[in-house]
Formats: C-alpha cells, structure tokens, sequence
C-alpha cells in the first residue's frame, strides 16, 4: 500500500486536552493515517508544545488565527492534497471515529466504489431543493440499502473522508463562512463536480441505536436555546442563504428567510429579553448576507 493513500487533519481551536483525546483515538483506530496533521487556529503555542510533548511525530500547521472549521478546514485539504494523499480526513478536535474501525471501513468503501467516489462518511442526509432543510434518512434506506448510501451532505463531525483529486481541482471549503454550513457548500460543490457522496449504511445505523435516534420525530416546535449558543445562528442563517443562491436553490432562500423572521416573531414567546437577542442575530445574519460582509462575531 502506498504510504501516501490516507491522511488526516484535525481542526482545533483553544481545546488542547481535548485535541490529545482524540489524537489517540485516531491513532488506536484499526487503519490509523499514514500521516496526522493538526491544523491550529490558535494565536499562541500552547497546542504546538504540547504537541511536541506528547505526539512528536503528529505534523502541526498554525494559522495565527481563528479561521473557524471553514478556513481550518480549507488549509488541511489543500496542504495534504498537495502532498499526494489519496484519501483526507477532515475531523474536528472533538469528533473522534465513533469505533475503533470507522475509518477502516470508510477507506475500504472509499476504494471499491470506484473513481467518481468523492467523499465517504458515517452520517449523511439529502437537501430539500425547495426548502434548503435535511430530508432525514430513514432506517429503511440504512437497512435495505447495501453497504452504502448516495446522499448529498455528510455533516461537519461525521468522519468525512474526501478524495484529495477533488481538492487538487479546487473544491474545497469557502474560508470565508468560517463557521456553519461549510461542509454543506463544499459537499454541493463536489456533487456538481459529478462526484458521489456515501455513507457507510451499518455504521450510521449503529450510531443511530447508540443515539437513541432509532424512532426520531423531528418537531416543528420552536425551542428555546441556551442565550450562549444563540451566536451560532447567525452563522446558520448568513451561510445557508449564501449556499442556497450559490447553488441556485431560489425557493431555499425564501424559505429560510421566512423561517427565520418566524422563528424570530414565535422566540418571544420566551420573554422579550430572549425574542430580541434571536431577533437581532436574524436581522444581522441577512444584513450581513445582504452587504457581503463576513465578519466573525
């Protein structure tokens, strides 16, 4: 086997204990990569060195900055595709393979679906067209469908293992989302590339038992969020509108821009104070879309 057919990457951001844990759960897995890159979004050393203590052979590329899983996203692809990989893990530094041979059996799916495969994962969904939101795979479909599972997205965290080919042509994240619905865009884009995108069926399913998501109904109920975590929907809302029109899916962006103002409009019926805070994000994620601006709150 060429000692260039797989490497990994993983994104990390001010987490090093947790970046240790799964450094060693990638390396316990039955196929380990040929090569570990961490890609560190870090300003300071605190990663490097302890990396350097306690994983000497595991590569270190420092951004200087906070490039989100998008921009950290973009350099490890393009830096391990550059250097000959065939196949690319893009992890993040708390999603570690779900078993011990996750990886194993992504690779081996990888390699005998042939050479439009693009990506391979363990969790993955199709895009409503009209609406731009997740039609959840059934388990019939995981049951009866094979080894695999054509679908459009595999999310960020789900073990995605891309092709470096597709990378080397340019289809990689778009830095600038920085943070939510990067997967998606670059999923997209390599579908429109004519590559196929698969889910490993036995180990979704097993993930799905070990989630208790077996009998998941999905409610239509707007539900209050923790205020901290209430930042993340701007990223949601400005990044799936700049997917949506980007990939030509012009009911998709009506649809979330009314779903937005409603969840907004509904969210008071949490208190004013807790309505406002979810309105204002909305109103500045389509501003913000609107204006071209891509900052990072």
């Amino acid at each position: 086997m060429s000692n260039k057919k797989f490497a990994a990457f993983i994104v990390t951001f001010q987490r090093p204990d947790i970046l240790m844990d799964t450094i060693q759960k990638i390396l316990d897995q039955t196929r380990p990569p040929d090569k570990l890159l961490v890609v560190d979004n870090n300003d300071n050393d605190e990663t490097k060195n302890k990396l350097a203590q306690l994983y000497p052979n595991v590569a270190h590329l420092k951004v200087g900055h906070n490039s989100g899983f998008a921009g950290g996203g973009k350099a490890g692809l393009e830096a391990l595709a550059k250097e000959g990989y065939e196949w690319i893990l893009w992890a993040d530094d708390n999603d570690p393979p779900y078993t011990e041979d996750t990886l194993e059996k992504l690779l081996h799916l990888a390699e005998s679906y042939g050479a439009n495969c693009g990506q391979v994962g363990v969790v993955g969904h199709k895009i409503n067209k009209r609406t731009g939101l997740v039609i959840r795979t059934t388990n019939d479909e995981l049951e009866k469908g094979g080894e695999y599972l054509e679908v459009d997205t595999i999310g960020g965290g789900m073990i995605k293992v891309i092709k470096g080919e597709s990378v080397l042509k340019g289809i990689v994240p778009e830095a600038k989302l920085f943070f939510g619905f990067e997967d998606l865009d670059h999923d997209l884009s390599q579908k429109r590339a004519g590559y196929k995108i698969l889910v490993h069926t036995g180990l979704f399913m097993e993930l799905r038992k070990k989630w208790n998501k077996v009998n998941f109904k999905k409610t239509s109920t707007v539900r209050k969020k923790d205020e901290s975590v209430l930042w993340r929907d701007y990223y949601s809302i400005r990044n799936s509108l700049f997917v949506m029109v980007k990939n030509r899916y012009y009911l998709a962006f009506f649809s979330i821009l009314f779903v937005s103002f409603a969840k907004s409009l509904l969210s008071y019926k949490y208190g004013f104070r807790y309505g406002t805070l979810v309105t204002k994000n909305t109103c500045k994620a389509i501003r913000d879309y609107g204006l071209n601006r891509w900052y990072k709150r």
